[in-house]
């Protein structure tokens, strides 16, 4: 997990199916992270978790349909 050693995560938002994936924004209750999280009915073992700045943060919570979706595509397209 990317954030700390007891990590207990609460979803903020779900963002939305792209590129076949699931994504959910969560906040860690224990460390106050913002973590993206990742997963697809394809490989449903293996969730994903990455970091977010508070710039990231931002942009997903205040984004919505079309730009979203291309939020979500940009950083599937960088990783």
């Amino acid at each position: 997990m990317p954030c700390c050693s007891n990590p207990k995560l609460k979803l903020v938002e779900e963002l939305g199916h792209v590129e076949g994936v699931d994504w959910d924004l969560v906040q860690c209750v224990s460390c106050g992270a913002h973590l993206l999280r990742q997963w697809s009915v394809y490989a449903p073992t293996k969730t994903f978790y990455d970091r977010l700045t508070q710039e990231e943060v931002t942009g997903f919570c205040q984004s919505q349909g079309r730009e979203r979706k291309q939020l979500l595509k940009d950083w599937y397209n960088e990783r």
